[in-house]
């Protein structure tokens, strides 16, 4: 595995494209985080679109070492830790709801 920033495959444009699409990447997935960690709430996030977007996500991580790119890599690992940290609040979440009707 040779990891380089930028792919010689595709134009200097696309690269460029693909550094912008890490960048929006963080900026979304950031508020995300920072809203389920403060509120410790994820009521309105669905547990199979979590779900779904760790394993598809992790088939692109898989697909980004194959060939070598780094910038599909970070992208994808920012897109699974992402999900991954608001599914744990997702299953603290149901563990309590779980939880306050055992005891009802």
């Amino acid at each position: 595995m040779k990891f380089e920033i930028f792919d010689s495959n595709v134009s200097f444009t696309m690269n460029i494209a693909i550094v912008i699409a890490n960048i929006i990447n963080l900026v979304y997935n950031a508020p995300q985080m920072y809203r389920t960690y403060k509120t410790k709430r994820t009521k309105d996030i669905s547990g199979w679109f979590l779900s779904l977007r760790v394993v598809s996500n992790a088939l692109w991580v898989w697909y980004a070492v194959e060939v070598d790119s780094l910038l599909m890599l970070v992208n994808n690992i920012v897109t699974v830790f992402s999900s991954v940290f608001v599914g744990y609040y997702k299953l603290v979440e149901i563990q309590k709801k779980e939880l306050a009707t055992f005891v009802v």
